[in-house]
């Protein structure tokens, strides 16, 4: 019986044209099983293509039909349904809207028998209708290449988008890793956890990834709900990271997140507050407030923090 070498996940909801281009992308190998979770999609046809074919176009592949009275539960939930169908040493996921470079097939080859438990893979991003050249890629980019510069895997928590690496499946069975079964930022824990449980990491620098820029995305959405809720995940994240004693390079990512919200809400963002504190220490907390309301120069501890920071607009 042939073996399951991988298992790549990929979530969906309404968008089966681009679906297809995905699945299109990934090569049909009987050591790989693709698992498609679809979270609670109408059912109707998107530009020509309707859902309810793809288990007859593609029947190698196991499609997981997630349905629940509120409606869509997000991303972290559709990705939970594949892990609890996983067969494969390594786990991939995908985004419904991008797909894989052509380099995947001979990846798959040269990995199947590696030793280390996540291995990162350099990244493009192009956007989803013109394929024309995009910036979403580009701090995946910057901070692999600040962690080969100075061997600090702990900016790795940067790197918690679930696309673009492979991971041992063992890790996330052995510590029951999930992933939050909310709308926004549900892979920042996930990805946290299983960089500080993985005990030997690598950069490959194949392209291996091709993340697509779409104004439909839920990345692009930016509101008082999706901000609150990723800042409590972060901050899960963060406590987690101290607990384990590593640096807190998402401090910065956190404060964005609280500054955005103080200006839909002050009273709520005054309510983050002691959150905001034990992410950042009392003293440097209090010195950024202060710079922030007389106008100083940003410090050099500052933009250290800063070039560790994820942008709220890059985001996968």
């Amino acid at each position: 019986m042939q073996m399951t070498d991988y298992t790549i996940i990929i979530p969906h909801k309404n968008i089966p044209y681009l679906l297809v281009r995905c699945i299109d992308s990934i090569p049909q190998r009987e050591d790989v099983q693709i698992i498609v979770v679809d979270d609670n999609s109408d059912i109707k046809e998107v530009n020509g293509v309707s859902l309810l074919t793809l288990p007859e176009k593609y029947p190698h592949i196991e499609f997981i039909w997630g349905k629940n009275e509120n409606g869509r539960k997000g991303a972290g939930y559709a990705r939970n349904l594949g892990l609890e169908r996983a067969k494969g040493k390594w786990l991939i996921f995908a985004d419904a809207d991008d797909f894989f470079m052509p380099c995947f097939n001979e990846i798959l080859d040269k990995y199947k028998n590696d030793e280390n438990d996540i291995i990162y893979f350099y990244i493009t991003s192009v956007d989803s209708d013109t394929l024309q050249p995009a910036t979403r890629h580009q701090y995946i980019i910057d901070c692999m290449k600040k962690i080969q510069d100075t061997n600090d895997w702990d900016l790795a928590c940067n790197l918690h988008a679930p696309v673009c690496k492979l991971i041992r499946s063992n890790i996330i069975k052995e510590n029951n890793i999930f992933y939050s079964e909310v709308q926004w930022g549900n892979d920042v824990l996930f990805g946290v956890k299983t960089m500080r449980l993985a005990n030997a990491k690598i950069i490959s620098q194949e392209i291996m990834y091709c993340a697509t820029s779409r104004e439909a995305s839920l990345t692009k959405q930016v509101s008082y709900n999706s901000l609150l809720v990723r800042f409590k995940e972060i901050y899960k994240a963060i406590t987690f990271l101290k607990q384990n004693g590593r640096k807190q390079y998402l401090t910065y990512s956190l404060y964005e997140k609280w500054l955005k919200i103080s200006h839909y809400s002050i009273l709520r963002s005054l309510l983050l507050l002691p959150q905001l504190i034990n992410a950042f220490g009392v003293r440097f907390f209090v010195f950024k407030i202060i710079k922030k309301c007389v106008g100083l120069k940003r410090s050099s501890k500052d933009k250290k923090i800063a070039m560790f920071s994820i942008p709220e607009q890059s985001q996968l």
